[in-house]
C-alpha cells in the first residue's frame, strides 16, 4: 500500500475474497478528482465506486451496477440513505464519518457486502442490525457467517450526551441494554454513550457472532491523525471507510 493514510481491516482482507479499509482523514466535500487518486492507490476504477447520501438515517439501499460511480466521479443519488448492501463484484461501498462510526460488513459465504454509517442516531435506530438482516433478506445471508468491522470513531472516553439522546435509545433498546451503553457523568443530565456498545447489541441481537466483531479500536477524539468533528469542530475533514468484493460471484 502506498499511502499510509489508508488502512486495511485485516479481519476482511485475509479472507482473500474482499477488501476494506478506511483513511485517516480526507476532505468531505464531494471533489472528484479525490476519489480518483484515492482509487489509483488501491488500484481500483473510481467509476465503480458509489458513496452513501448520508443524512443520519435507518434508510438502507440496494447497490449495483447502476450505481457506480454517485457520490464519486459523478453527482450522488438524490435519496438520503445511510447503509449500503450490495454482491456485486468490483463495486465498491463508501461511507463518510468524523466521530460516528463506519461499519463495514462481509458475508465470505454468499460473498455479499454491506456498509453502514452510524452515529447515535443511527445506532438508536439499529441501523447495523438492520443492515444485517437486509443481508439475510436480500441475499440469504446467515448472519453467523457475517464478519463486521468498527473503523475509528469517538469512543465512550469522551463521546459526552445529554438526556435527549439517552431517551431516544429507550425506544428501541431495554434498560438494562441502555445501562451497558451509557455512564452518568458528575454533570445533571450528561452521559457518555459507548457506540461500540449499542452497535454490538444491535448486531449480536441479529444473529452476528460476537467472535465476529472487530473493533479498530481507534478514538477520532483522542489520536490527532483521524477526522473529529467534536475535536476540531471542522465538518470538512471526514474518515473515508469502504468495501469492495474482490472476485465474481455468479455475475460476468
Amino acid at each position: 500500500m502506498k499511502n499510509p493514510l489508508i488502512r486495511r481491516f485485516e479481519e476482511i482482507y485475509s479472507t482473500g475474497a474482499a477488501v476494506a479499509g478506511y483513511t485517516s482523514g480526507l476532505c468531505g466535500e464531494w471533489v472528484p478528482e479525490r476519489f480518483t487518486l484515492f482509487a489509483g492507490e488501491l488500484g481500483v476504477d473510481a467509476g465503480k465506486i458509489t458513496v452513501a447520501n448520508q443524512h443520519h438515517t435507518d434508510e438502507i439501499r440496494v447497490v449495483d451496477m447502476d450505481d457506480a460511480g454517485k457520490g464519486a466521479v459523478r453527482p450522488a443519488t438524490e435519496e438520503y440513505f445511510d447503509a449500503m448492501v450490495t454482491d456485486r463484484a468490483g463495486l465498491m461501498l463508501c461511507v463518510h464519518t468524523a466521530d460516528c462510526v463506519p461499519v463495514v460488513f462481509f458475508d465470505p459465504v454468499k460473498k455479499a457486502i454491506g456498509i453502514a454509517h452510524s452515529g447515535w442516531t443511527g445506532s438508536s435506530k439499529r441501523i447495523a442490525g438492520k443492515t444485517v438482516r437486509k443481508m439475510r433478506d436480500e441475499y440469504g445471508s446467515d448472519p453467523a457467517d457475517i464478519i463486521c468491522c468498527l473503523g475509528p470513531y469517538n469512543h465512550s472516553c469522551c463521546y459526552e450526551v445529554g438526556e435527549d439522546v439517552l431517551e431516544k435509545f429507550r425506544d428501541s433498546f431495554s434498560d438494562a441494554e441502555c445501562e451497558q451503553m451509557f455512564e452518568k457523568k458528575d454533570v445533571e443530565g450528561k452521559y457518555l454513550l459507548d457506540l461500540g456498545t449499542a452497535i454490538s447489541i444491535s448486531l449480536c441481537q441479529e444473529g452476528v457472532l460476537k467472535e465476529n466483531i472487530h473493533d479498530s479500536g481507534h478514538c477520532t477524539y483522542h489520536t490527532d491523525e483521524y477526522s473529529s468533528w467534536r475535536r476540531t469542530g471542522n465538518k470538512k475533514h471526514q474518515i473515508l471507510t469502504y468495501i469492495m468484493i474482490k472476485i465474481a460471484v455468479n455475475h460476468i
